[in-house]
């Protein structure tokens, strides 16, 4: 027999084995793999698949496939929830497929082996996460985003340090070169590798006119905040804005309508932001409207306490869960910025309403959210010094001030 004829002989071969095993091909090279050597091999979800195409793509035979989803259906798996990026890994021994791993993340993944009679079982695993207390200290140069990004850290830390202290801190008009920050954090480790950011304690930024601490504290009732050092809550019962990062087009008052083209009262203020930027609600409310309402667009409305109600206009679509009758609660997503309507790009159109009445939204002064009550006052100053010392403790920047000088800095 020629070379040909043995070459073609072995591909038949391989041809049949596969068939018979109905198990998926794995590449390799000019040799054949031994019946007991083990492979592994893998790819991850690309968009718009869903996890049959991916496995098909992998070459895995469509019997495989179905066995797959059927243990995997036996366990908490949602097939719903699965994304681009997800991880997939295969497992041969020799030709046959004997086991594959879907890797949520880092923590969890679903491994489904085959049994020699082609059964497939499945089972949840959920790798240890180890919590690392953690903090930075720094200066900001040029803003405090791009300080804090320069330094190692990811943008969620950098952003969950604004949201605490928005209130107090306006990193828009306030932040300076020169100021300073520190934050003390968990970050969570898996292996050794950094999986995400966990709670955030403490925060404390320091600028021209700002000097804000802001600590963690959890009520026994299961209820927490981040306060000030006096206990008093960093959270208003409004929102500033129902964006992060936000650049006003149209402010609350008379102006030219653009697309109408003449004079007529503006009753909100327009921010423009790129088209699905998440839209938060900015008070706990009961949603009171959810439809489209003429040159609004898609609009949701939300009445809150103290005879509010919020309007949120143009919207491309609705956040999660919300339907009219709903409660809504303050950080939500209420829904995501669009240009339905009588709008000439994407932007939200923001509306407060107090008695009926349109009001200015950037002059709405709201009350702070409850304080630590008195009866765990003491408690609460234990934490928040103990935070002072570990942050004097793990930061490496700038010293911070005892809880003396923090108390006193307070009543000035």
């Amino acid at each position: 027999m020629t070379i040909v004829g043995v070459l073609a002989a072995v591909a038949v071969l391989v041809f049949l084995l596969r068939i018979a095993l109905k198990r998926a091909p794995i590449p390799f090279g000019p040799e054949l793999p031994r019946p007991d050597s083990v492979y592994c091999g893998g790819d991850t979800m690309r968009q718009y698949e869903v996890f049959s195409t991916m496995l098909a793509r992998m070459s895995v035979p469509s019997p495989v496939i179905t066995e797959a989803k059927d243990a995997l259906s036996r366990t908490d798996f949602n097939f719903r929830r699965l994304k681009p990026g997800d991880s997939v890994t295969l497992k041969y021994r020799g030709l046959q497929l004997v086991g594959l791993s879907y890797h949520l993340d880092m923590v969890t993944s679903y491994q489904v082996d085959f049994d020699s009679a082609g059964t497939a079982v499945a089972a949840k695993t959920v790798r240890e996460v180890d919590t690392v207390r953690s903090a930075v200290s720094g200066t900001v140069a040029g803003s405090f985003w791009n300080s804090l990004l320069g330094m190692g850290e990811e943008p969620w830390l950098a952003m969950r340090f604004t949201e605490i202290l928005r209130y107090d801190v306006d990193f828009f008009t306030e932040s300076n070169d020169g100021d300073s920050f520190e934050l003390l954090f968990d970050r969570l480790m898996v292996g050794g590798t950094f999986y995400r950011y966990g709670r955030v304690h403490a925060v404390h930024y320091k600028g021209r006119t700002d000097n804000t601490y802001g600590f963690y504290y959890r009520l026994p009732n299961g209820h927490w905040d981040h306060y000030n050092e006096k206990g008093q809550s960093l959270r208003k019962t409004v929102l500033r804005s129902p964006l992060e990062f936000k650049k006003v087009t149209s402010y609350f008052g008379n102006r030219f309508h653009p697309i109408h083209r003449v004079w007529r009262p503006h009753q909100g203020v327009d921010y423009a932001a790129p088209r699905g930027t998440p839209v938060s609600c900015v008070a706990d409310g009961q949603v009171t409207v959810t439809g489209w309402l003429g040159g609004y667009g898609r609009l949701v409305e939300v009445t809150h306490r103290g005879g509010l109600k919020s309007r949120y206009g143009h919207l491309s679509g609705f956040g999660p869960g919300v339907r009219q009758g709903r409660r809504a609660r303050q950080g939500q997503t209420i829904g995501y910025i669009g240009s339905t309507g009588d709008a000439t790009g994407p932007h939200l159109h923001f509306e407060i309403r107090k008695g009926g009445k349109p009001v200015n939204p950037l002059r709405i002064i709201p009350p702070r959210a409850d304080p630590v009550p008195k009866k765990y006052m003491a408690d609460f100053k234990r934490v928040r010094d103990t935070f002072i010392g570990e942050l004097r403790r793990i930061s490496s920047g700038p010293p911070v001030p005892d809880s003396a000088a923090v108390a006193e800095s307070a009543t000035r």
